[in-house]
């Protein structure tokens, strides 16, 4: 071996050398990149204003706020559809680490999930199809209709803790449903009488879907909503910060936008 091969090789080696380092420092640094951590949603979209879909995108009051929360903390948001019940059991199991799709604060759902500060607070209404004019003036009356509503709803403990006991309607003669769609077919078809909503959800199907629906009956009841998160959340705390951040009359405004209320008149 000669002289000059010898240099020539220990340069060629030297190169290589240099041409590795710079490619694994190349990669060390595409691999440094921050991975955004995955929120899991379990979510319900049929139920306007607060969780739905239109134009084969999932919109609505809770995704605006669950998509600004995502965004401004750095958050990847990835959601999984269930029907009502089976929502709050995703979330009750840790299969999601939040739910939202207009969920109502009991006592009852706190033994299985925590969730955030209050974001609305609602009425609620027995409905009817406005060409049946269903007017409820006595409780009594009320053993006269079939009412229905989604399997789980916050609706249930209200007829078992307060009509069931006082002889006003009975658990057993309630019709439950998957989602509220389905109890809007069943109304729509003759084959519900009333229908159990809160208010935005009522003013959405009015205003927004132009369902010939009226109120039959207001329920004397102050609904608070909010987002439920598994047991020791470690990012309720910080989403009860961007409420905040967002202010009621915000919440106020999204709530108006994707229900319609600036136009509400149902009575």
């Amino acid at each position: 071996m000669t002289r000059e091969y010898s240099v020539f090789k220990k340069a060629l080696l030297f190169f290589a050398c240099l041409f590795l380092g710079a490619s694994l420092i190349s990669c060390s640094k595409q691999n440094d990149k921050p991975v955004k951590t995955i929120l899991k949603a379990a979510i319900s979209p049929s139920i306007p204003p607060f969780m739905f879909v239109e134009n084969n995108q999932l919109v609505g009051m809770d995704y605006e706020i669950f998509k600004g929360f995502c965004d401004s903390r750095g958050y990847e948001c990835k959601t999984e559809s269930y029907d009502f019940q089976g929502m709050l059991g995703a979330v009750s199991s840790g299969q999601a680490n939040i739910a939202f799709s207009g969920i109502s604060i009991t006592e009852k759902r706190m033994e299985a999930m925590e969730f955030s500060n209050p974001y609305i607070q609602n009425g609620w209404s027995l409905v009817s199809l406005s060409k049946r004019n269903i007017r409820i003036t006595s409780l009594a009356q009320l053993k006269n209709y079939s009412i229905g509503f989604p399997t789980g709803a916050v609706f249930m403990g209200y007829v078992k803790d307060v009509w069931q006991p006082k002889g006003i309607y009975k658990v057993s003669q309630v019709k439950l449903y998957p989602a509220m769609s389905d109890v809007l077919t069943d109304l729509s078809n003759g084959n519900l009488d009333l229908m159990f909503v809160d208010d935005s959800i009522l003013i959405s199907y009015v205003n927004n879907q132009k369902l010939p629906l009226q109120t039959s009956l207001d329920i004397d009841y102050a609904d608070k909503l909010g987002f439920a998160f598994t047991k020791g959340s470690s990012i309720r705390e910080d989403f009860n910060k961007y409420l905040s951040e967002l202010g009621p009359e915000k919440l106020k405004a999204m709530e108006a936008k994707w229900s319609g209320k600036p136009e509400v008149a149902i009575k």
